[in-house]
């Protein structure tokens, strides 16, 4: 594609030694460049790229786009105040703007993205529209699914996969849109058909530092220059500041404040329940367990009323939807109820285990927090396990580049004195697990949270193959549990 291609309707600063080059791909990384390639040099947390600009051009870089002048250069340069959005676009435009071609759902939140985004294309799907997803568990096509590299991947990867979504037939997609990718700039040039907003907590305190930062960037997100409709949690703080002042079309749902659309005669356990939207009532019946899941129901229920599929066929449609991987997904044996859920944070494991207490009449819960991660919902994640639970199972989760023993202590912190008689702290998840399955007894819950359907442990640099799922039959079946 010629370079002016690809910068249309970025905001050049300043053009030097321009020429209508052919290029071939878009790098931020000066190690990947060949012959053909735009480097966009991208001021990191770590690194600048700024200061690689001249070898990338050494090793075949064609072109590049970046935030001053640098000197000497005799390929293209292009100047933009910020090249994180000039990435975006330069990508979208790269690959045909394959977004501008299909409806875009984003659903933005701490907890419930991967849940109500497979909520969605599920329901999609089953009424025949192909509906694309990208999210933590995996991106999918509406047929095929391929492993997930990021929540969101990054401009290049993000643009490629809706490019080929489009290409095999799906006029939809819905993707979970992090904080993370907005502060970044990720999604620069989409304007999402449909914004959904599930909720807030305390989360990636590492990187945004502050609850304000981290809302902020969450908010910020939903303006016409993002998002066209709204569909917001009234049950959330913020989701009901959203309703109040944004000025684009919006729909609310919720279970306890007053919403568009809601639930009544909530059956938690079985999530057999019926759904009042907008004085449209109708039956709903969810292999989903949990309050929260119940949430996520509506939200997508929302959603797909905006696509303009029926009532009849979105209930029709969730009937048949299993619950996703690693999100509730419930087992028994011996009369013990084994939950792996991917609860990671402070809400999400309360949430999690007050649905749990529905399910028997013991809980003993096994979690861990992952490194390089907010260290502060540590101890919070450590009191309410030990509050909720009448067992807890301190382990690993994944560690990165700390030592597990120190996250440990760390949530080890929260527990207060008069219930640390609950606690047992068992380092290597394995042996937590296994663990777990000899102390319960019929009528337990075993809980096993924080991994969900994540196949690997993150240990000093190297990611070694792990389930949570494995891990538990293996355990039963040394038990002799299993039938």
């Amino acid at each position: 594609m010629r370079l002016s291609k690809i910068i249309e309707n970025i905001d050049l600063q300043g053009v030097y030694c321009y020429d209508n080059i052919e290029v071939g791909n878009i790098t931020i990384d000066s190690r990947e460049t060949d012959g053909k390639s735009l480097y966009v040099a991208i001021s990191g947390t770590v690194t600048d790229g700024h200061r690689f600009i001249k070898d990338a051009i050494d090793k075949g870089a064609v072109a590049v786009i970046c935030e001053r002048h640098i000197e000497g250069i005799k390929v293209p340069q292009l100047v933009v105040s910020d090249t994180r959005k000039a990435l975006a676009l330069a990508c979208g435009n790269f690959f045909g703007n394959p977004a501008a071609g299909m409806t875009t759902i984003a659903v933005v939140g701490t907890n419930g993205k991967t849940t109500t985004s497979y909520l969605i294309a599920g329901i999609a799907g089953a009424c025949g529209v192909r509906c694309g997803l990208i999210g933590t568990m995996y991106y999918s096509d509406g047929e095929d699914t391929y492993p997930a590299s990021l929540t969101t991947p990054d401009p290049w990867q993000l643009n490629k996969l809706m490019r080929d979504m489009y290409d095999k037939g799906c006029r939809a997609v819905v993707m979970e849109v992090s904080a993370h990718a907005i502060y970044l700039k990720k999604t620069a040039g989409i304007i999402f058909d449909i914004g959904v907003f599930t909720n807030i907590s305390q989360d990636h305190l590492d990187f945004f530092k502050d609850m304000d930062t981290y809302a902020g960037v969450k908010e910020s997100f939903f303006t016409s220059r993002q998002c066209r409709y709204a569909v917001l949690n009234s049950d959330d703080e913020l989701g009901v500041k959203l309703n109040n002042e944004l000025e684009i079309d919006k729909v609310t749902y919720g279970l306890s404040n007053p919403a568009d659309i809601f639930a009544i005669e909530y059956n938690s356990l079985f999530n057999d329940y019926i759904v009042n939207d907008k004085d449209d009532i109708f039956e709903v019946k969810s292999n989903l367990y949990g309050k929260f899941n119940v949430s996520n129901t509506l939200a997508a229920i929302a959603v797909a009323g905006r696509l303009g599929i029926s009532r009849k066929a979105i209930s029709r449609a969730l009937m048949g939807l299993p619950a996703p991987d690693g999100r509730f997904n419930v087992y028994e044996s011996c009369g013990v109820k084994y939950v792996i859920d991917f609860a990671h944070t402070p809400d999400g494991l309360r949430n999690l285990l007050i649905s749990c207490k529905e399910l028997g009449d013991r809980i003993i819960a096994v979690f861990g927090c992952g490194g390089d991660r907010d260290k502060g919902k540590r101890p919070l994640m450590g009191a309410i396990a030990a509050e909720l639970s009448d067992k807890v199972i301190i382990t690993s989760d994944n560690p990165r580049s700390e030592r597990r023993e120190d996250i440990i202590a760390q949530i080890v912190q929260g527990v207060p004195d008069a219930l640390g008689g609950k606690v047992a702290v068992i380092a290597d998840r394995r042996e937590a697990i296994e663990y777990a399955c000899n102390t319960a007894v019929e009528g337990d819950i075993v809980v096993i949270a924080g991994k969900g359907s994540e196949n690997y442990i993150d240990e000093g640099g190297v990611k070694s193959p792990y389930s949570d799922y494995e891990q538990l039959l293996e355990s039963l079946s040394k038990n002799e549990h299993i039938r």
